[in-house]
C-alpha cells in the first residue's frame, strides 16, 4: 500500500503542479537546424546587411474569380477592404515600437506607423480604426489639439461606439499577429508583383517575424482565417458568387500543419486508450486485469511528462545556463503510443508469470515475489533496448531528433520503474481478484490442457523442420525487403523520402486549398521566394560598375534553371526577364523603397551587398525546387570563379523556405545514417549484457533488421498504391522512427522468449525446454504484440500523412516481428543452434 500511495501522490502532484507539458513544448523544423547550416548562415548574413528586415515567414491571402476572368473594380475594392485591418495592425505595431524606442529612433518608427495607418484608411474609407489610431499617433508626435480632435471626431462619426473609447489604441484592432510588414497592390515597388498580369487575381502578403512552423502560428493563422471567413460571408451576402478568397504561404502551411498535428495528438490519445482497453478485455476477459496496466501507465504518463517538462527549465537555475533541453508537441504522440504499448507489455509479462506462480503456490504475496524475480531481468532488458535505442538520437545534429529521442527514453524509464514497483504492489493488493470473473485454477487448467493447441503445433513444427521454415520465412520477407536493401547498399539510403509539408497536409486544409488557388495565377514559389544575397568587400554595388554586376547576376539567375520564373532586384524591381526597360521600370529603379528592399542602408554595409528575390515555379518544399536551387548555386559559383577586378571576392548566401528544406534534407540524412549505426551497436551491447551469447545476439539483430527492410518495402507499396498521383516518397521522419523503434522494441519479445527458453532448457533439456518456452510465452507475446501494434494503429487516425505513415509502418513492423520473427524465425534458429551445439538433440 505505501508504494501505491507514493506513486498516486506523485501523479496527482504532477497533474497539479507546474510546469505543464503544453506550456513548455515547442515545434518547428527549420529553427532547429545546426548553426553551421548554409541557410542559417545566410540568415545571419542577411540580418547583418538588413537589420531592419526581420520577416521569417509569410501568410498570403489570394483573391480571384472562380471563372478566372479579370476582377471587377468592385471586387478590387473588396480586396482592399480586406487588407485594411492588416495595415492598421501593422501601423499599431510601429506605433508601439515608436513609443518604446529611443528618441533618435522614434521619428522613423512613427513615420512608418503613419504610412501604414494612412494606407489602411485609404484601403477602407469606412474603417474607423485607422483614423482613430492616426489621432493617437498625431498626439504622440506632438500634433495640435485641433488636429487630434478632428481625427477623433472623424473616427467617431464612422463608429459612434468610439465616443466612450479612452485607450491609446483600439484593443479590438490591435491583435498580436507578429507582423513585420504588409504588402498590397498599392505598396510602392512590390505592389506590381502582387497582381496577376491579366488582373485575374491579387495578393495580400503578410510578413511575420515567426518561423514558418512556430507554434504561435496556430493562433495567428486561426485569427486571420476567421477574419477572411467574415469577409467571405460579406461577399456572399452582397450576392457575389464569383470572388474567391484563399490563404496560403509558409506560415499558413506551418500553422495548418501544427494544427493538424495537435488534432492528431488528441485522436491518437483517444484511440490508443480505447484500443488497448478493447484488446485487453477481448483477449483476457478480466476487467481488473485490464485495469492494472492502464492504471500503471496513467501514473507513469503523468509523472514522466511532468519530469520532462521540468527538465526544460533547468537552464533557468543559476549556473546551469549551459543546459539545452527542449521538448516538442509532436513528441507527445510517440510518448503516448510507446508508453501505452511498452507499459502494457511489461505489465502483461509480469501478470502472465504471476498467474503461473499463483496457480502453483496460492499465496498472492509469494506469487508476486516469484513472478517479479522471474521476469524482472527480461522486462529490464526489453526496456533497456528501447531506452538505449531512443537515447542514441541524442547524437543527432538536428535539434528535434537530439531532444525527442532522450525525452521519450526518459518517459520509458519512469514507466519501467512504475511497472516494477507500482504494478506488483497492485497485483498483490488485488490477489486472485485480478483474474475475475475467471479463477486462477481454471486458467491454469486451460493452459496445461493436454490437447494440442496452436503453440504446441508451432513448437512441433519448429522442432521437426527448423531449417525449412526459416528458409521459407526469410524468402518471403526478402520480397518486400529487396529494394530497400539494394538502395541501402548502392546509395546509402534505404528509401527516398519527402520533405513536402504542403503535400503532407490533408486536401481540405485552408493552406493547401489556397496554394492550389495561387498556382492557377502565379508561379508556385511566389509566396516563398529564394533570397539570394551577394556580398563583396572590395566591390561597390552602389556604383555604376555595381549596377552592371547586379544585371549580370540577374541574368545568371534566370539562366541557371528553366524553373526560375522571376528575379527581383534593385535593377529589376518588377522581376521580368532581361529585355527593354520601360519608363515605369526606370522610375521604380530610383525609388527609395527599391533601394531599401534590395540594397543595405546601414553605413557599414552600404554598397557591400545586393539582394535578389528569386521565384521558382515549383512547390518550395519539393525535391524539384531543391534541384533548381542546386542549379542556382552552381551557376553562381561558376560566375564567382570567372569574376575579375573588384568582384573576385564575391560570396553568395541563399535563404528562404527551399534553402531551409535543402539543409533539413542534408542534416537529417546524415543523422539517419549515424543514428542507425549507433542504435544497432547500442542494442547489440544490451543484448550481449543480458544473454551473453554473441551468436544469438547477432541473429536477433539480423532478424529484426530484415523485418525493418521488409516493413519499409511494404509501407512504400501501400502508400504508392493508395496515393498514386501525389506520392513522392515516405515522410522524412518515418524511416528513422521506424528504425529506432522497431530495432529497439522488436527485441523485447526476442529477449522475453530467449530468457524463458534458456531458463526452461536448464530444467528440461534443449528440445523440451524450447517447446515448453514456446507454449508458455506464445500467447502472452502475441497478445503483447497485438496491443503494441494497436497503439501504433491509433496513429493512423491522425490528420497528417506523416503521422499516418509512421503509424502504419510501425504497426506492420510490430506484427511482422511478433508473428514471423518471434513466432517462427527465432525458435527455428534456437533449435538449429541447439542442435549444432548438441547433435543428440536433433
Amino acid at each position: 500500500m505505501p508504494i501505491i500511495a507514493i506513486w498516486i501522490i506523485l501523479a496527482v502532484c504532477a497533474v497539479i503542479a507546474p510546469p505543464h507539458w503544453d506550456d513548455v513544448t515547442l515545434d518547428g523544423d527549420l529553427a532547429y537546424l545546426p548553426a553551421h547550416s548554409p541557410a542559417l548562415i545566410a540568415e545571419r548574413e542577411y540580418a547583418a546587411a538588413f537589420p531592419d528586415r526581420k520577416a521569417k515567414s509569410q501568410i498570403v491571402i489570394i483573391a480571384s474569380r472562380r471563372d478566372e476572368q479579370p476582377l471587377t473594380e468592385a471586387q478590387w475594392k473588396t480586396i482592399d477592404r480586406l487588407a485594411s485591418p492588416f495595415q492598421n495592425a501593422q501601423g499599431i505595431e510601429w506605433l508601439h515600437q515608436g513609443e518604446a524606442a529611443k528618441r533618435d529612433e522614434r521619428a522613423a518608427l512613427f513615420k512608418r506607423a503613419e504610412a501604414a495607418l494612412t494606407e489602411a484608411e485609404l484601403l477602407d474609407y469606412d474603417a474607423a480604426a485607422p483614423v482613430w489610431n492616426l489621432a493617437t499617433l498625431a498626439k504622440l508626435q506632438d500634433g495640435t489639439e485641433a488636429e487630434v480632435q478632428q481625427l477623433r471626431a472623424q473616427a467617431i462619426a464612422l463608429d459612434p461606439h468610439l465616443e466612450k473609447e479612452t485607450a491609446a489604441t483600439l484593443p479590438i484592432d490591435s491583435p498580436d499577429w507578429k507582423l513585420f510588414d504588409v504588402w498590397t497592390r498599392h505598396t510602392d515597388v512590390v505592389g506590381n508583383m502582387l497582381v496577376d498580369p491579366e488582373e485575374r487575381a491579387g495578393l495580400i502578403v503578410l510578413h511575420l517575424t515567426n518561423e514558418l512552423a512556430a507554434t504561435d502560428n496556430i493562433r495567428i493563422v486561426s485569427q486571420i482565417e476567421a477574419l477572411v471567413d467574415k469577409q467571405r460571408e460579406a461577399i456572399h451576402a452582397a450576392g457575389d458568387e464569383e470572388l474567391e478568397l484563399g490563404i496560403t504561404g509558409s506560415a499558413a502551411i506551418g500553422g495548418d500543419m501544427l494544427l493538424a498535428a495537435k488534432e492528431s495528438i488528441s485522436s491518437t490519445e483517444f484511440y490508443t486508450i480505447a484500443l488497448v482497453i478493447i484488446i485487453l478485455l477481448v483477449v483476457y476477459r478480466a476487467p481488473l486485469l485490464a485495469m492494472a496496466p492502464l492504471l500503471s501507465i496513467a501514473v507513469s504518463f503523468c509523472v514522466a511528462t511532468w519530469l520532462v517538462a521540468a527538465l526544460t527549465l533547468v537552464d533557468q537555475i543559476p549556473g546551469f545556463g549551459w543546459w539545452d533541453f527542449e521538448v516538442f508537441k509532436t513528441s507527445k504522440i510517440f510518448i503516448v503510443v510507446i508508453l501505452f504499448g511498452a507499459g502494457t507489455d511489461f505489465c502483461l509479462f509480469l501478470i502472465s508469470r504471476y498467474k503461473e506462480e499463483l496457480a502453483k503456490c496460492g499465496d498472492p504475496s509469494e506469487a508476486v515475489v516469484h513472478a517479479l524475480s522471474g521476469t524482472a531481468n527480461a522486462i529490464c532488458g526489453s526496456a533497456l533496448t528501447t531506452i538505449v535505442g531512443l537515447g542514441m538520437m541524442f547524437f543527432a545534429e538536428f535539434g528535434k531528433f537530439r531532444n525527442s529521442g532522450p525525452a521519450i527514453a526518459l518517459c520509458l524509464i519512469v514507466t519501467l520503474a512504475v511497472c516494477l514497483t507500482f504494478a506488483p504492489a497492485l497485483l498483490r493488493m488485488l490477489g486472485r481478484r485480478t483474474f475475475w470473473p475467471m479463477s486462477v485454477d481454471s486458467l491454469q487448467d486451460r493452459s496445461s490442457d493436454s490437447r494440442v493447441n496452436f503453440w504446441e503445433l508451432i513448437a512441433a513444427a519448429v522442432s521437426q523442420r527448423p531449417a525449412l521454415l526459416l528458409a521459407i520465412t526469410v524468402s518471403i520477407l526478402l520480397i518486400p525487403a529487396w529494394r530497400p536493401i539494394w538502395l541501402r547498399v548502392t546509395t546509402g539510403h534505404a528509401v527516398e523520402v519527402s520533405y513536402d509539408l504542403l503535400n503532407d497536409l490533408p486536401a481540405d486544409r485552408p493552406a493547401k486549398r489556397g496554394a492550389n488557388q495561387l498556382a492557377r495565377f502565379f508561379p508556385l514559389g511566389q509566396a516563398n521566394p529564394v533570397m539570394v544575397m551577394a556580398k563583396t568587400d572590395s566591390g561597390d554595388f552602389e556604383s555604376k560598375e555595381g549596377s552592371a554586376t547586379i544585371e549580370q547576376l540577374m541574368k545568371t539567375l534566370f539562366e541557371a534553371d528553366p524553373r526560375v520564373a522571376q528575379v527581383y532586384s534593385s535593377e529589376n524591381p518588377l522581376g521580368h526577364r532581361p529585355g527593354r526597360i520601360t519608363f515605369s521600370e526606370r522610375v521604380l529603379k530610383s525609388h527609395i523603397r527599391t533601394r531599401e528592399q534590395f540594397l543595405p542602408q546601414t553605413p557599414e554595409m552600404k554598397g557591400k551587398a545586393a539582394l535578389f528575390r528569386v521565384v521558382i515555379d515549383e512547390n518550395p518544399f519539393s525535391l524539384e525546387a531543391i534541384d533548381a536551387l542546386k542549379n542556382i548555386e552552381g551557376a553562381l559559383a561558376k560566375y564567382r570563379d570567372n569574376a575579375s577586378g573588384n568582384w573576385t571576392d564575391l560570396q553568395f548566401f541563399l535563404s528562404g523556405t527551399t534553402a531551409g528544406v535543402r539543409d533539413l534534407r542534408s542534416v537529417t540524412k546524415s543523422d539517419t545514417q549515424r543514428i542507425e549505426v549507433l542504435v544497432v551497436l547500442g542494442v547489440a551491447a544490451v543484448l550481449l549484457m543480458i544473454l551473453q551469447r554473441p551468436v544469438v545476439c547477432a541473429y536477433m539483430i539480423a532478424s529484426v533488421l530484415l523485418s525493418y527492410y521488409a516493413t519499409l518495402g511494404m509501407t512504400e507499396w501501400f502508400f504508392a498504391v493508395m496515393f498514386p498521383d501525389t506520392y513522392q516518397g515516405l515522410d522524412w521522419k518515418a524511416p528513422l522512427f521506424l528504425f529506432v523503434i522497431l530495432i529497439a522494441v522488436g527485441q523485447d519479445y526476442n529477449i522475453y522468449l530467449a530468457t524463458r527458453v534458456f531458463e526452461e532448457q536448464r530444467k528440461h533439456g534443449a528440445n523440451a525446454g524450447l517447446r515448453i518456452a514456446i507454449r508458455h510465452t506464445g500467447g502472452i507475446i502475441s497478445s503483447c504484440g497485438v496491443i503494441m501494434a494497436g497503439t501504433f494503429v491509433a496513429m493512423c487516425f491522425g490528420q497528417l500523412l506523416a503521422i499516418v505513415e509512421i503509424g502504419f509502418s510501425l504497426t506492420v513492423g510490430i506484427l511482422v516481428d511478433t508473428f514471423i520473427v518471434r513466432t517462427i524465425m527465432m525458435p527455428c534458429f534456437l533449435t538449429l543452434w541447439t542442435r549444432r551445439k548438441d547433435p543428440t538433440q536433433s
